[in-house]
């Protein structure tokens, strides 16, 4: 039996770009300092490391979509990741500057990388919620929609 964790794999090109993000918004101002997610690999993909960062949201066509860079994590390495072929590991991003954001504002989180080169047998991939995400707007908990669900992430921080 082969065991399954469901996951969006970053294509070629997508952990150097916005393409692959979650749209999330703050219920109070919050001030921001790490992120916890979840990173799924296969096989032995190469990549040099992983950041997180946020970026402001516009509405396009009813979709929030990353527009201006306002934050950056620190990064972690290929070894801080996985040093086995075909896992999963909660890893933490933490921003050195705190990341201040303003209640009932969209944000986008994303997840770059440099050196990142998948094949069709190595890639990562970043972690669905399921059954009951963090962030669950618009997302019926149905195990016929998970790969629309949310990635799973988690904001360390506190209010101000």
């Amino acid at each position: 039996m082969a065991w399954s964790v469901w996951a969006r794999n970053w294509d070629t090109g997508e952990l150097a770009n916005t393409n692959l993000y979650q749209p999330f918004r703050m219920n109070t101002d919050t001030i921001v300092k790490a992120v916890r997610t979840w990173i799924v690999v296969y096989g032995n993909p190469t990549f040099t490391d992983l950041n997180a960062k946020i970026y402001s949201s516009e509405n396009r066509s009813g979709t929030e979509t990353p527009v201006l860079l306002l934050h950056t994590s620190d990064s972690r390495t290929k070894a801080q990741i996985h040093t086995e072929d075909y896992a999963i590991r909660e890893t933490w991003f933490e921003f050195t500057n705190t990341a201040a954001l303003q209640g009932d504002t969209w944000y986008n989180l994303v997840i770059n990388g440099t050196g990142y080169s998948p094949t069709t047998n190595s890639d990562l991939a970043w972690r669905h919620g399921y059954p009951d995400p963090v962030i669950s707007t618009g997302y019926t908990a149905a195990v016929e929609t998970i790969n629309q669900a949310p990635f799973d992430i988690y904001f360390i921080g506190g209010t101000y």
